[in-house]
């Protein structure tokens, strides 16, 4: 009997989730999707580069979608378990709730160990080979990032600015540059135009400025310098960009660069300021925690699905963009409790893990003992009455 209640259970668990998981990704990738398509289009970057960003950049999406996808498929089985009456058959075999759970929480511990994987490990290691791939196609054709009117800061002590950008001429106009790379006060360049090179081989970008000034303010208090000229090359070397921490001047890994035990001896370490510190210690819990949040999402997920008698797929799928809402809520409000020094960053990166995991394990209790809980019952009503609102509207035309 166990086993038949795995396959049964997990047989309808495992379809829904493997539709969430490719919905809730592809909304993620609808973004960047419309930019890479600009990029091959517009900029010249090879099809073969885009499969290796997309490769780069689906780590850090399944993250999210991972959990998000599991509490789906969690509220669309079980409601069509409640709405197909066999959650009453079920109980007639003699099978309770609590029987019901086992297959659920085995399938989300292994999405939780997928997920703390993957942002412990993979993620980082991703988005360090996207950085790398960024700027080694940024030295062949620097257009891949730029954007008209648009500061572009992706290169690390460089913020550059451009009215109108050229690429078939390589060439772009009303040119402004911040550079910090050589001394604390940054350099500023204002060019009427500029011809941009690069050098795939050595690593670097030249910047050929025409008809502009340099700012900077000088060693002395109160003394600002400017010097005008005709021509000048910016030259940016990417390839030392991508050298790592502690390797001369080397770019400065960011979180989202470091595994989880390099993020914790950067903590552990305690040379960084407060606010850092608090920066640092919430983005480690919270990697901890969001891999967590598919058991909770199981534990509040069933009970959810079984609310009302009349409950359906689409009232599964509502009750999971609605409890998503209250998780993103929940963990900006741990992150500005942080940062406003009132909860350890422990706290508040496993707030909406504490409370929705309490919410799921009364209910749950509730379900089981099938004791009636009338605020939930009329939270569904409105639910059934939203659906139905929206589908005679739509039915009825605008």
């Amino acid at each position: 009997m166990p086993l038949l209640l795995f396959r049964f259970l997990l047989g309808d668990l495992v379809p829904s989730f493997g539709v969430g998981l490719l919905a809730f990704t592809l909304v993620l990738l609808m973004e960047k999707v419309m930019r890479i398509v600009e990029w091959i289009v517009r900029k010249g970057v090879s099809v073969t580069d885009v499969f290796k960003i997309f490769g780069c950049l689906l780590p850090s999406f399944f993250v999210f979608t991972l959990p998000m996808a599991l509490l789906l498929g969690v509220l669309l089985t079980f409601s069509r378990i409640q709405s197909e009456n066999e959650m009453y058959a079920l109980k007639a075999c003699g099978v309770s709730l609590y029987r019901c759970l086992p297959p659920v929480y085995a399938f989300g511990v292994f999405i939780s160990a997928v997920s703390l994987f993957l942002t412990g490990w993979v993620g980082p290691h991703s988005t360090r080979t996207f950085q790398s791939m960024f700027f080694s196609m940024a030295t062949q054709n620097l257009f891949v990032g730029l954007k008209e009117r648009v500061f572009f800061d992706a290169l690390p002590n460089f913020v550059i600015y451009v009215e109108n950008v050229v690429p078939e001429q390589s060439l772009v106009k009303g040119v402004f540059i911040s550079d910090q790379t050589l001394t604390e006060q940054p350099v500023y360049y204002f060019a009427e135009e500029g011809e941009v090179h690069g050098n795939a081989e050595k690593g670097t970008i030249a910047l050929l400025l025409k008809n502009g000034a340099i700012h900077r303010l000088g060693d002395t208090r109160g003394i600002y310098q400017v010097a005008r000229f005709e021509r000048y090359r910016v030259k940016i070397n990417i390839g030392q960009m991508l050298i790592p921490r502690g390797a001369g001047k080397g770019r400065k890994r960011q979180m989202e660069e470091l595994t989880l035990p390099e993020l914790r001896k950067e903590i552990l370490e305690g040379t960084h300021d407060k606010k850092e510190a608090l920066k640092l210690g919430m983005n480690y819990h919270q990697r901890l925690a969001f891999p967590f949040a598919a058991i909770v999402f199981c534990t509040l997920g069933v009970p959810l699905a079984l609310l009302s008698q009349q409950a359906g797929r689409y009232t599964g799928f509502s009750l999971s963009i609605v409890v998503m809402l209250l998780f993103f809520v929940l963990m900006q409000v741990g992150s500005g409790l942080t940062f406003s020094g009132y909860i350890p960053a422990s706290l508040g990166a496993w707030l909406p893990n504490l409370v929705l995991g309490t919410m799921g394990v009364y209910l749950t209790w509730r379900k089981a003992e099938e004791k009636p809980l009338k605020v939930l019952d009329a939270c569904a009503q409105l639910v059934r009455n939203l659906q139905e609102a929206v589908q005679r509207r739509f039915r009825d035309g605008f």
